[in-house]
């Protein structure tokens, strides 16, 4: 594959990837997120030559692994955050029950 292609899927994903970090992401979020760069690396594969072909794949593997950690901190932000929302919802419930006194 020409290495122009390459590198301008590797910039647009090293721009996502820092744009992710700061995100507080869902799972079903994640998916698609990991969907779409599956899909841009497979696109990628099907235009590779023989070559290049282990350097090329040892570049997209080392993005993919950036890519995972970014994705894992933002699943744990929005986990965070809305671990919080439950807390304050549940604590609302609970204050609402009327307590028996003996």
């Amino acid at each position: 594959m020409p290495k122009d292609i390459l590198e301008n899927f590797k910039k647009s994903w090293e721009g996502e990837i820092a744009k992710i970090e700061k995100e507080a992401i869902d799972g079903n979020g994640i998916s698609l997120i990991r969907l779409h760069f599956e899909h841009g690396k497979l696109m990628l594969e099907m235009n590779r030559t023989e070559e290049s072909f282990t350097e090329e794949m040892h570049e997209l593997d080392m993005l993919k692994s950036k890519l995972e950690v970014a994705l894992q901190i933002a699943h744990s932000r929005y986990r965070l955050q809305n671990r919080s929302l439950w807390a304050r919802i549940f604590g609302g419930i609970f204050k609402k029950i009327p307590e028996k006194k003996i």
